[in-house]
């Protein structure tokens, strides 16, 4: 080969070589893109049911209380209950010194015989009277004089009737009985003492409380109060029964806000059949104001937000794919998709940032479909 061959050649010869470099690096650089894979971590989507509640807290109260005390002042002579005791509506609970009252008692009795014969005399007269004076028989002052004295037994009837009845009254109003069922919560006058209900601060004999049913006091903030409504479902929660959850429905709301706090009480009434819930207990309310059933729910990692729009990655054939989806309620970890997804698909909850559209992945701990 001559010297003019291998000067013309020898650029040539390097053309190629570094082409063939270059193609070789090329190549080589797409395979290992191709091999890259984004480990992830996919749950499947699925089905559930989601509220969401409003966390208040409140003291219990009994559904009822009541101070015992007589209409009228007198001596208690007898007290059948104790602190603890469990009673029945109708039950005698107390009662004052009646011997008095019981002996003005028959003393008006007696005063009602006297007052009912006299009575029967007069209008038996009224009665012969009448008939005299349509026979024209008797003047019209004879008439009138007997029509007097019927009258006026007749008023002595009425007179001693309510005799009797203030006597039993005032014997009726010492027998202090439970108006309703509950357990006595205190005893505030021993035997022997004396009661007038008409001092000022005065105590009672004992205090009757209904805990059959208890109530709970819960202040509602003004955002909060367009979500609650007669009837909504409440759990309750006690320290003393960590286990438990009591259930309540609202049932009174307060149209009128707090001057001070713009908040709105909100009563709650739930059922005490075992008495595990006292009177003074603090609880803790949750108010169920919103119920999602059956739906499509995604753990909220899964969720990717831009702007105002939401989106997940699902898997398909070891790769990842973005779609958009509208999501509702949301409690706790998961979140309702209303649309954009389907049972059983799985979305990437771990990883999702590093992803793009038709991303190759790896799942960690599963294959995907």
């Amino acid at each position: 080969m001559s010297r003019l061959t291998k000067i013309i050649l020898a650029p040539a010869m390097l053309f190629v070589f570094l082409f063939f470099i270059i193609s070789c690096s090329k190549e080589d650089t797409g395979n290992k893109s191709d091999k890259l894979l984004i480990p992830v971590e996919v749950k499947n989507v699925e089905r559930g049911n989601l509220k969401r509640a409003i966390s208040l807290t409140g003291d219990i109260e009994p559904w009822k209380v009541l101070n015992v005390v007589p209409d009228i002042a007198g001596k208690v002579t007898k007290i059948y209950v104790q602190e603890g005791s469990r009673v029945k509506r109708g039950q005698l609970l107390a009662e004052l010194d009646t011997e008095a009252a019981r002996l003005q008692l028959e003393q008006a009795k007696a005063g009602l015989g006297v007052a009912e014969a006299n009575y029967k005399d007069a209008k038996r007269n009224k009665e012969r009277m009448d008939n005299l004076l349509q026979q024209n028989a008797v003047s019209e002052q004879q008439h009138e004089k007997i029509k007097l004295a019927y009258e006026a037994a007749q008023a002595q009837l009425r007179q001693a009737k309510e005799a009797l009845n203030l006597v039993q009254y005032r014997i009726n109003v010492s027998l202090m009985k439970a108006p309703f069922s509950g357990i006595i919560t205190g005893k505030h006058i021993n035997e022997g003492e004396t009661i007038n209900p008409m001092m000022p601060g005065g105590r009672g004999v004992v205090t009757l409380m209904d805990i059959s049913k208890v109530k709970i006091k819960v202040n509602i903030p003004a955002k909060d109060l367009r979500d609650i409504r007669i009837g909504l479902k409440s759990l309750l929660r006690v320290d003393s029964y960590p286990d438990e959850i009591f259930e309540g429905k609202v049932f009174i709301i307060n149209p009128a806000a707090d001057p001070l706090t713009r908040s709105f009480e909100v009563q709650i009434a739930a059922a005490n059949p075992d008495f595990k819930l006292k009177a003074g207990m603090f609880a803790r309310v949750e108010i169920m104001v919103e119920k999602r059933e059956n739906v499509v729910v995604v753990p909220i990692d899964a969720i990717l937000e831009e702007g105002e729009n939401n989106y997940v990655f699902i898997t398909e054939n070891s790769k990842a794919f973005k779609k958009l989806v509208k999501l509702g309620l949301r409690e706790g970890i998961l979140v309702e998709v209303i649309s954009g997804l389907m049972e059983n698909e799985k979305v990437v909850t771990v990883g999702k940032e590093m992803l793009k559209d038709g991303s190759s992945i790896a799942i960690q701990g599963g294959k995907a479909k």
